[in-house]
């Protein structure tokens, strides 16, 4: 594969810009890099090698150019005028220097095609949009075509001439930028797998084009499809064949719609079959189906009758329940008012136990006061039987004395009387013997005090 080198600048402009050339014939693309990349962008990315049939078959020839990424969209430090100008005079350079280099090497093979992935899907976009006579197509892979989503709150009407959602949304005032997008054939695809959040801006890019009457191309590939070179590599190419060739994108949609309708109609084919398939299946489950269902219904009776038994069992029981709880409650209203009077017997039982235990020693202090008043008793007794005898010695001693008296009377009076001498004394008369004294053979009787059980003393 032959190659060249070249280097543009233009005055305004920071910097010079390296293009390098892939091919020697067929229809020129004008290669925009990805991410702040040079012009070896699409070569580093396997892009190159990917589309070496259709260059060495003489069908496209590459024009990769250096990008102005750095010193615009991706210079968030420097100020949103010195980016925007940056952007601008970048373009300024592709649709003046960078144009007239690709048709000095490429004359009479037509107006080149964009191309671009990530941000230089962006850019290629912008070019079509701004310049749309320039071009002959645009083949944009995996964009981010709203410049919001790029610069975020720096975002204002500088940024928006260079938005592709906002160039589409004022394309209904200019006829002739819609004239020149309609002659061109324009292809926008990209993944639903990682990475590839620009496609809400796709669709977005999709309606405003469609609001404006510019017919595109849009395509969403599957879920597995991220945003990487290898499926880059796969898009360019499936696409770039069908924007060299005339109507080649109305013919890739019409083999697409023809592909999914053979499709469908195999699938619709298979569907039948199996449909065919199912319904004997069905049948036969029908009929087992309904067997099943005429012994489900005899079950179903059978069960039936069941729930009505269970049903009156149940409220049987229920009834059984409602009484057993009611008669419950009377026992534990019982059981309470029995426990309250057993708390008042137990009062009562208590006071009757107190009231018996001093009852109890009263009753020993009166049995001691018994056995003491026995006591006196039988010391009584026994001062009677010694007064008896003292007073039965007593009488017997007073009857041997009255005896002996009366016996000295009788022997004075049977003497003859004599006459007294004076010198005869007065005979002495015996004195009455005096009462013997009451011997005491009893014992003496004290006041004796004992405490009560209760702590008090009482004399009994």
């Amino acid at each position: 594969m032959e190659t060249k080198d070249f280097t543009l600048h233009r005055d305004g402009v920071d910097g010079d810009f390296d293009v390098t050339l892939y091919g020697t014939a067929g229809r020129p693309v004008i290669v925009f890099p990805e991410g702040n990349s040079s012009c070896a962008s699409w070569e580093d990315g396997g892009m190159v090698d990917a589309l070496a049939g259709l260059i060495d078959a003489g069908r496209v020839r590459l024009f990769c150019v250096d990008s102005a990424d750095g010193a615009s969209w991706y210079a968030g430090f420097a100020p949103t005028d010195y980016r925007l100008a940056s952007l601008g005079g970048y373009f300024d350079l592709v649709e003046n220097e960078l144009v007239q280099l690709v048709s000095d090497e490429a004359p009479g093979a037509g107006a080149p095609i964009v191309a671009g992935a990530g941000i230089g899907a962006l850019n290629a976009t912008i070019a079509m949009l701004r310049r749309p006579k320039l071009y002959g197509g645009l083949l944009a892979l995996s964009g981010t075509y709203d410049a919001a989503w790029v610069v975020g709150d720096a975002m204002n009407d500088g940024w928006r001439a260079f938005s592709p959602v906002d160039l589409a949304r004022g394309l209904g005032d200019n006829p002739l930028l819609v004239e020149g997008l309609s002659g061109s054939q324009l292809a926008f695809v990209c993944g639903t797998g990682a990475g590839e959040e620009g496609g809400e801006t796709q669709r977005t890019l999709q309606g405003e084009l469609a609001s404006a009457g510019v017919a595109a191309t849009f395509e969403y590939w599957g879920a597995d499809v991220d945003h990487s070179w290898g499926w880059w590599q796969e898009e360019a190419r499936q696409l770039l064949p069908c924007l060299v060739e005339e109507g080649g994108l109305q013919r890739r949609h019409a083999a697409s719609v023809v592909g999914d309708a053979r499709a469908a109609a195999q699938s619709a084919s298979a569907a039948f079959a199996d449909a065919g398939k199912r319904l004997e299946q069905a049948k036969e489950h029908l009929a087992k189906a309904r067997d099943v269902l005429a012994a489900a219904e005899e079950r179903t009776k059978a069960e039936q009758q069941s729930v009505a038994e269970h049903e009156s069992e149940a409220e049987r029981l229920s009834a059984l329940a409602r009484d057993a709880w009611a008669e419950k409650d009377r026992i534990a209203a019982l059981l309470e008012d029995a426990i309250r009077k057993g708390n008042e017997a137990q009062v009562e039982a208590d006071k009757a136990a107190a009231e018996l235990a001093s009852a109890q020693w009263i009753a020993g202090e009166a049995e001691a006061a018994v056995a003491s008043a026995k006591s006196e008793c039988v010391a009584a007794e026994s001062d009677v039987a010694q007064a008896k005898e003292a007073v039965e010695a007593t009488r017997e001693r007073e009857a041997a004395a009255k005896a002996k008296l009366q016996s000295v009377l009788d022997e004075a009076a049977a003497k003859p009387a004599a006459a007294k001498p004076a010198s005869a004394k007065k005979p002495a008369t015996r004195k009455k013997p005096a009462a013997a004294k009451k011997p005491t053979t009893g014992t003496k009787r004290t006041s004796r005090t004992r405490k009560s059980s209760g702590g008090q003393g009482s004399s009994r």
